[in-house]
Parts: structure tokens; C-alpha cells; sequence
């Protein structure tokens, strides 16, 4: 005997169900809302300036910033061509090689030594952390008064009797032990974070298994901070390739151009100089040469960085 299946279920009203699309659509929109304020602000002060500093550095532009004339490629290679163009990226680079390494592995030491919480650690903890603190005409202050050839402590302490701003032969390497001073803080937080993040439980196995301290930093801490250190690497190499502050509180790239960096020829040559052209072609490449060491580092994320 067949029996027939009813549904007794009523008939959606249409109005429903255009609610519940409705409410779909809102729901998929809402995220993209609240990120709007973000994009904008994103949009107005970085890709716009970046397209429109793109645009001018193909174009002669005049005394008030607006674009004259169409020149193409001829303002990069007036740049390529510029004496100025080798000395500011050897400059920048010699700035970068002591930096980097100064600031990190300082800040390490600093990191091991705050790495285990004791009665009073707090105070030094953010002793080492002050750096990041105080502002950058306050450390330029506070350096020309310690790095002074005749009063300064520096001299003093060290025996060494240099002229550090006013040498051309250490004006750079003067302004390098300040910017490592000024980078200690924001790098030891991190550094010192992520040690304290490393299980206690690899470490105590270690120790049962008889490796010392050396033996635990090397083959377990460290593998398990690479990716703050690869990110640390990254911002420090960015920063240390764009110096300008300074630089220009400090030698205004003197003596001789021993101080004068590719951001502070791009400013000269720009604002001072009201060449806008080549000033906005000089700043193109410095994004070039930027992204092409930043991306260079990504070779020792691949070899060296572990996420596990």
C-alpha cells in the first residue's frame, strides 16, 4: 500500500528571506567598513605620495612643486651619473654594517642577562629599556656632550682624544654608537620577550641531559627566537638604510660629506636645493635599493628562521 509524504512545513514568505540575504550582505560588508577609515588613511599618506613622487621623478618640476615638462628617465640617469650617488650609498652602508650588528647583539646580552626574574629585576629591566624613551634631539644632546674631543666623558673614559663629529674619519662611526644607543630599547623588549616565551621544559631536559648553558642558547633558545630576530633584522635594516634625524641634527653630512647619507642628499637636493625632479628620482631608487636588501634578508628567513 503506497502513503503518500506530506510536508507540513509552511512555505517561506518572500519578505523573509529577503531579510536573511539582506542580513548576509551586511554581515560580508561589515569587516570591509570598519576597515575603511584604515584605507583611507593608508591611501592619503602612503601610496599617494609614493605614486606621486614616482610621477615627478619623470618630469622637470619648477621652484612651486608642479610639474613642467616630461623628461623620462633622464633624472635617474643624472642620478646614476652623480659622484654624490656613490659616496651617500657607501656612506649608508657603512652606517648599516655597524648598526645592525651593534644593536643586536648588544641587546641580546642585555635580553640574557634580564632573561630570569629576580628580587629588583624590574629596575634594570628598564634601565635597558630607556633608550626607546627618549627622544632623538635629547640623545643628540646628550651625545654631543659625551663624545665632546675636549669635556666629553667619552674621551675621557677611553683615553682616545677623538674629534667624533668633527672628523671625517669618525663622524660616522660617531653617529653609529649613538643610533645603537637609540636602538637598544624597542630590540631588547623583543629579544627579551622571546626568550622568556622558550618552554622551560626543552631547557630542563637539556640540563638533565648534561648540556650547559652555551649548549642551550645555541641549540634551543636560539632556533626558537629566529623569527623575532629575523623581524628585528628586517625594521633594524630598513631604519639603518633611511637615517636621516642624526645626520641632520648632528653634521648636516659633514665633514666633507663623510656623514652625508642617500636620504639626506634626497632632502638637500629637493628642499634645499628646490630640484624636486631629481629629488623625487633620488627617493625612487633609495625605495628600490630598500626593498631589494629588505628582500635579501628573506634568504636567511628561509635557512635559518624556525616557527616550530
Amino acid at each position: 500500500m503506497n502513503t503518500a509524504l506530506t510536508d507540513n512545513t509552511p512555505p517561506l514568505h518572500p519578505r523573509s528571506g529577503r531579510k536573511k540575504g539582506k542580513k548576509r550582505i551586511s554581515h560580508s560588508i561589515k569587516p570591509y567598513l570598519f576597515l575603511l577609515p584604515c584605507l583611507f588613511f593608508v591611501v592619503l599618506f602612503t601610496y599617494y605620495p609614493f605614486a606621486k613622487t614616482l610621477h615627478l621623478g619623470f618630469t622637470l618640476v619648477d621652484m612651486n612643486g608642479d610639474p613642467v615638462e616630461f623628461v623620462g628617465l633622464e633624472n635617474y640617469i643624472e642620478v646614476f651619473k652623480d659622484k654624490q650617488f656613490a659616496r651617500t650609498l657607501l656612506n649608508t652602508l657603512k652606517y648599516t654594517v655597524v648598526t645592525i650588528p651593534g644593536i643586536f647583539v648588544i641587546s641580546l646580552t642585555l635580553a640574557l642577562l634580564a632573561e630570569k626574574r629576580r628580587k629588583g629585576s624590574t629596575i634594570y629591566q628598564v634601565m635597558f629599556a630607556l633608550p626607546m624613551a627618549v627622544s632623538m634631539s635629547s640623545t643628540v644632546m646628550i651625545f654631543q656632550l659625551l663624545m665632546n674631543p675636549t669635556i666629553g666623558m667619552f674621551n675621557y673614559i677611553t683615553g682616545l682624544g677623538i674629534n667624533w663629529f668633527g672628523d671625517e674619519n669618525y663622524a660616522m662611526l660617531g653617529i653609529a654608537i649613538l643610533s645603537i644607543w637609540m636602538g637598544l630599547g624597542i630590540n631588547f623588549l623583543f629579544l627579551l620577550a622571546s626568550l622568556r616565551n622558550v618552554p622551560q621544559e626543552l631547557l630542563e631536559s637539556a640540563s638533565i641531559e648534561g648540556a650547559n648553558y652555551i649548549q642551550q642558547f645555541t641549540k634551543i633558545k636560539f632556533p626558537l627566537i629566529t623569527p623575532t630576530v629575523f623581524f628585528l633584522i628586517c625594521t633594524d635594516l630598513i631604519g639603518a638604510l633611511m637615517v636621516f634625524g642624526p645626520v641632520m641634527i648632528l653634521t648636516k653630512g659633514g665633514p666633507m660629506g663623510s656623514t652625508e647619507t642617500m636620504i639626506y642628499w634626497m632632502y638637500t637636493e629637493a628642499f634645499e636645493k628646490g630640484k624636486y625632479g631629481y629629488g623625487s628620482a633620488i627617493a625612487v631608487i633609495i625605495f628600490f635599493l630598500v626593498m631589494l636588501f629588505t628582500l635579501l634578508t628573506f634568504i636567511y628567513e628561509r635557512r635559518g628562521v624556525h616557527y616550530s
